[in-house]
């Protein structure tokens, strides 16, 4: 037998066969490295020589476009004179009018004007209501002039200037506020003058973009709980009691136009926010003297207070009617038996002798079911601003000897707005943005504009929070809209609206562009994704600085059909009609967009306007596919015109028929044509290679990603520097003609629409 090892032997052979195993594991790992630098340097290598040919063949593809670009300065100079030419005739056109009709408006461009005007403004001693209302629509057509100003100075590249006229706006519809109040301040002063022979006293004035009630209670118990307005729409206001037997005010004023913005969600106040009494807010944006409280006549507090007798039947009157009692039928009720001290008799059986009751098993009761409400995110306003205030109300004047002593207090000419609920005397005053949800609902009726589109299965309303600047819900129920009258209650009075989501029109279904016979004015097709609009959308024709609304599927937007506006303006129209189709950044959020690139998508809608004498353009459904560097549109060059109604063109883009639809990719140095037909199902992986090339793959990589899965590999795309270019190169003489021929405030002016509906970024 061999000798048998010892451990120690044992121990040695296996730190032997361990060092050998490190050793071979060294050996091998140190062979890994040397061949693994032995290709990292042939990569590199390789890598040099792509990345040296790569960099050869973009320069001269870049000195292709600098080429092609330097080829049109004279067209593109000679276009951008005309445009300059155009605009400055168009715009002393306009001034000659106004000079020549001695126009008495301040112009808003001139600050001096404008505070010239508000001083002589501010010397009118107490207007009348209906000289207030005729000084307001004179200010709308201030600032409908001021917009056109604007719309001059944003076409220019005039930053600072649009911005000044802006703040114009507001200034003067802020001057429109103070107007109405002094106005309002002098019916409450005169408001004997008014009264009628119940003593009842209702002031109403109407005009196309302002609407005005006052309403005055000096008689303690009045006969009417509602305010009833017919020539305002038919307003219906239901008081409470609480205010229907206070010695108090009630303004109600509309205006057709917002000035409040906001993109945060509405939603409800925190309960912090509405506990809170915060006093020094109450005087924000409200016209009261400054150092006066915001106390209410003792008469009002002691009329609340003798009317407790009154409470529980008011409560009823007043209740929500969501809150109901469960009625039981008394057939199927039997009450028990008590004793004396009111404990229940046991009952008793046929012998006699007492048998235990049986308690039936009490059942749960069921858990109302609550409607789901659809998010509503970033809102904005719809159908105008109804200003429901409270307002302290001066004395009545005495008659001493035939003559009539009035008292003069600040609230002479101006006006003393009254939080709700009315304060008891000697509280602390609420700010004027919290709300007592407790508070008895105030019922609000009116008729909205026939004009107004509502897309909203779900109408909502809303009071803007001054503090919050934002739009908020709570203390607003039961709406409907039945009949065109809008309906709802609100414990919280002040600027109250109905809002409609910001993303209720976007993203866009589709959108197009067809040519003209002429080649002076094209039409431009958008579907909103609303289902007022499926499978319809508004066709808009658009020349040589003008645009007209040509087809629209609903009725409410009928009245705007076939009149000219500039393109900002008829798209303002339309957003006052509650279709709003000018989307920012701002709203990419609640539909799930990433905005393209500002640069790259006005110059792909300047390329799609130069395009639109000659090319029929449509929407492509993988552009939202792409970043935010890259956009996508397909096109067909026509060559029929006779051929280019909505059902033509539906059908070319319809059949996407090989060589006839072709897509176009736009990134910063250019366009090129790619494959990106709807009926191929998916965006090709060749494209998005394309798409990464000189953004995401430069250099070697870009060589290697054209080669790695290809078979053979894919040639880089070819790119033209303008559209003009392209149409150059790849449409007929007659199409390229059109193009150089058509007026040259046309296709700025179809360019401005396409960047204003953002049609890249939401189509």
């Amino acid at each position: 037998m061999p000798d048998k090892k010892s451990k120690k032997e044992k121990l040695a052979e296996k730190k032997a066969a361990a060092a050998a195993a490190a050793a071979a594991a060294a050996a091998e790992e140190e062979e890994r490295q040397r061949l693994a630098e032995i290709a990292r340097k042939k990569r590199e290598a390789e890598d040099a020589v792509l990345a040296a040919e790569e960099a050869e063949r973009v320069a001269a593809a870049d000195a292709i476009l600098a080429a092609q670009a330097k080829a049109q300065e004279d067209f593109e100079f000679a276009r951008a004179e005309e445009l300059s030419t155009r605009r400055t005739a168009d715009q002393e056109a306009y001034e000659w009018e106004r000079f020549s009709s001695c126009c008495a408006r301040p112009d808003p461009r001139e600050q001096r004007q404008v505070l010239g005007y508000e001083t002589t403004l501010a010397e009118t001693v107490s207007p009348s209501l209906s000289d207030a209302l005729d000084t307001a629509e004179n200010h709308e057509l201030i600032v409908r002039e001021a917009e056109l100003y604007r719309d001059w100075a944003l076409s220019e590249g005039k930053a600072e200037d649009a911005e000044a006229l802006v703040r114009c706006r507001r200034r003067v519809r802020e001057l429109t506020e103070t107007t109405v109040d002094r106005a309002t301040a002098h019916l409450l002063h005169t408001a004997d003058k008014h009264q009628n022979e119940d003593g009842e006293i209702l002031v109403n004035c109407v005009r196309d973009d302002f609407k005005y009630a006052l309403w005055m209670n000096h008689v303690k118990n009045p006969r009417f709980k509602a305010i009833e307005v017919p020539d305002f729409d038919g307003l219906s206001l239901e008081l409470p009691k609480e205010l229907s037997m206070a010695t108090i005010a009630m303004r109600a004023f509309h205006r057709t136009y917002c000035e409040f913005e906001s993109f945060e969600d509405a939603g409800q106040g925190s309960a912090a926010e509405e506990a809170s009494d915060v006093t020094d807010d109450t005087a924000r944006n409200e016209p009261t003297e400054a150092g006066t409280s915001l106390d209410v006549p003792q008469d009002a507090t002691e009329e609340a207070s003798a009317e407790e007798p009154a409470k529980e039947e008011d409560e009823k009157e007043n209740a929500a009617p969501a809150q109901t009692e469960t009625e039981t039928d008394p057939a199927e009720t039997k009450p028990e038996e008590e004793g004396v001290d009111g404990e229940t008799k046991p009952t008793e059986d046929d012998s006699g002798e007492e048998a235990p009751v049986e308690e039936a098993p009490v059942e749960p009761e069921p858990e109302p079911v609550v409607a789901e409400t659809k998010p509503l995110g970033p809102v904005e306003s719809i159908g105008g601003i109804l200003t429901l205030d409270l307002l302290t109300l001066p004395p009545l004047p005495e008659v001493v000897n035939d003559w009539t002593l009035r008292a003069v207090t600040p609230l002479t000419t101006n006006v003393r707005r009254v939080p709700y609920p009315i304060p008891a005397t000697g509280s602390a005053p609420k700010s004027f943005d919290s709300i007592d949800l407790d508070a008895p609902p105030v019922t609000v009726s009116y008729r909205l504009s026939e004009d107004l589109v509502l897309s909203d299965p779900e109408p909502r309303v809303g009071w803007w929070d001054e503090s919050g600047a934002r739009w908020r819900t709570d203390g607003v129920s039961n709406v409907r809209v039945e009949n065109g009258m809008l309906t709802y209650t609100t414990v919280k009075l002040g600027h109250l609206s109905l809002l409609q989501s910001r993303s209720e029109y976007i993203p866009y279904t589709s959108w197009g562009v067809r040519p003209s016979a002429s080649g002076e004015a094209c039409t431009v097709s958008v579907v909103p994704r609303n289902d007022r609009f499926a499978g319809a959308g508004l066709e808009i024709e658009v020349g040589a600085g003008w645009c007209v609304l040509r087809s629209v599927p609903v009725l409410e937007l009928e009245t705007l059909v076939g009149t000219k506006m500039r393109a900002r303006e008829l798209l303002a129209r339309l957003a006052e009609r509650g279709v709003r189709i000018t989307p920012d950044d701002r709203s990419c959020a609640s539909v799930g967009k990433t905005p393209k690139d500002e640069k790259l998508e006005l110059e792909f809608c300047r390329d799609v306007a130069t395009l639109a004498p000659s090319f029929a353009v449509a929407s492509c459904k993988f552009n939202g596919d792409v970043g935010s560097q890259d956009a996508l549109v397909r096109v067909a060059e026509v060559n029929d015109f006779d051929l280019v109604s909505g059902e033509d063109v539906f059908k070319i883009f319809q059949r996407e028929r090989e060589g006839v639809v072709l897509s176009l990719l736009r990134k910063t140095k250019g366009i090129a044509v790619v494959d990106a037909r709807h009926k191929l199902g998916v965006l090709s992986r060749s494209i998005e290679t394309h798409m990464a090339e000189g953004r995401d793959n430069t250099g070697a990589a870009a060589v290697r990603a054209r080669s790695e899965g290809f078979e053979p590999p894919l040639v880089p795309l070819t790119y033209y520097a303008t559209a003009l270019t392209y149409a150059e190169t790849t449409a007929t003489e007659s199409s390229v003609r059109r193009i150089r021929q058509a007026p040259v405030m046309f296709t700025e002016t179809l360019a401005s629409l396409l960047g204003l509906m953002r049609v890249f970024t939401f189509g």
